[in-house]
């Protein structure tokens, strides 16, 4: 893994010198260059709950800002990477990090090679989740891509295999599969959920406060199929995810140590689009597993899945309806296996019904706004309200960005 991260910084380094190129030299940097990026700014408001940060007194603290390279250095072969700073309520504070960056070679239409920190297909929507212009609404739906494992199935550390295979009268169908590692912050979402899980078992054993939480990622690895049939804008998808990350923190005098495994992560995935209108469906269901302080801590087997549909009145301007419910166990919809342990049942869910507006003024600067009335308190909220939770809320988003 050092010498992927060594190679990493190779590809830093060759993207910057080409940059720095002046236009006198071999290299017309219209052609093998190109630099751009987006930067955006964001208002949350909520009720009832804190979401993403401390949204119930209205935040600002949801902008992003990245820049992006790629050469072309031959007909096969591709280099690129994208700095991205963001800060969505707790997480990121506008540290510039590597968001991904890659060597991408492909000999045949049925067989590529990427090296480097490369973007994980999980849906249909997970490789371009950074870019505000691809996506209706402000947050892709939760139930599947979820802000708070952003971190962990963004992008990986090592390397991925990729092609499409033309079916002839059949169709198309395009593959994916990659093998690496991710580098958990801190301030991430999968990082301060373990950290209030330690803390509530260690309060539990009598065991003293957790501090100095650290993640270690051992793996990631999964692929995708995408099937494009000979129908117009429709287009099917299954992917698959799993992974293993450890974690190391202080309880009390005493080291202690937590370990986090999804054992599948699964996501079916249905698109079709015509001129004015756009229908998209995803289905998932995801099995973990944890141990915390010597404690197992079964998470079963998850369920969620939404329905979103977008509407185009003019070229420029457009409306939003979404469905998205999440389930922490396809078995108990109700919740009872959270009333068993002195907690409310509404973390056993979360129905979202949202409706939103967006509005491209140009091909470089879009404004969005959004409504979410929302039902259950899954998906880690308490993490951001460790007060307590209340099961009816809603927020609001409005949002503008720019791409240059």
């Amino acid at each position: 893994m050092k010498g992927l991260l060594g190679a990493f910084y190779i590809l830093l380094i060759g993207l910057v010198s080409l940059a720095a190129i002046g236009p006198c030299q071999a290299f017309d940097l219209g052609e093998h260059l190109s630099i751009n990026g987006f930067l955006s700014q964001g208002y949350i408001k909520s009720s009832g709950n804190n979401y993403l940060g401390d949204s119930l007194d209205g935040s600002f603290q949801l902008n992003e800002f990245a820049l992006t390279l790629n050469s072309a250095v031959t007909d096969n072969l591709r280099l690129g990477l994208q700095l991205l700073s963001r800060d969505v309520g707790a997480e990121g504070n506008n540290d510039v990090l590597i968001d991904w960056a890659m060597a991408d070679y492909r000999w045949h239409d049925w067989l590529g090679m990427r090296l480097g920190k490369v973007k994980l297909p999980i849906g249909l929507y997970n490789q371009g989740r950074d870019s505000d212009f691809l996506r209706p609404m402000v947050f892709l739906p939760q139930s599947i891509y979820d802000e708070n494992k952003r971190t962990l199935v963004v992008a990986a550390l090592g390397g991925s295999l990729y092609g499409n295979f033309s079916l002839g009268a059949s169709g198309d169908l395009e593959y994916q599969a990659y093998y690496g590692r991710v580098d958990f912050r801190d301030d991430s979402g999968q990082a301060r959920g373990m950290e209030q899980l330690a803390t509530r078992i260690a309060q539990m054993k009598h065991l003293g406060a957790v501090a100095d939480l650290e993640a270690d990622n051992r793996y990631v690895y999964g692929g995708s199929l995408v099937y494009t049939p000979p129908f117009e804008g429709l287009r099917f998808g299954v992917s698959y995810f799993t992974g293993q990350t450890d974690f190391d923190f202080d309880v009390g005098a005493a080291q202690g140590e937590a370990q986090g495994t999804m054992k599948d992560f699964v996501v079916l995935s249905m698109e079709y689009s015509t001129q004015k209108w756009t229908m998209a469906a995803e289905y998932t269901e995801q099995t973990g597993d944890r141990e915390v302080l010597g404690t197992d801590i079964p998470d079963g087997r998850s369920q969620g899945g939404y329905v979103q549909l977008c509407y185009h009145f003019l070229d420029q301007f457009g409306a939003s309806l979404l469905y998205d419910v999440f389930y922490a166990d396809k078995d108990d919809h109700d919740g009872s296996s959270f009333v068993a342990q002195r907690q409310p049942d509404f973390l056993g869910w979360r129905k979202d019904l949202g409706v939103g507006l967006h509005w491209e003024i140009n091909s470089q600067w879009l404004i969005k706004a959004e409504y979410h009335m929302v039902d259950g308190a899954a998906l880690q909220l308490p993490i951001f309200n460790p007060e307590g939770v209340e099961r009816d809320w809603n927020y609001f988003v409005l949002k503008t960005s720019f791409n240059f």
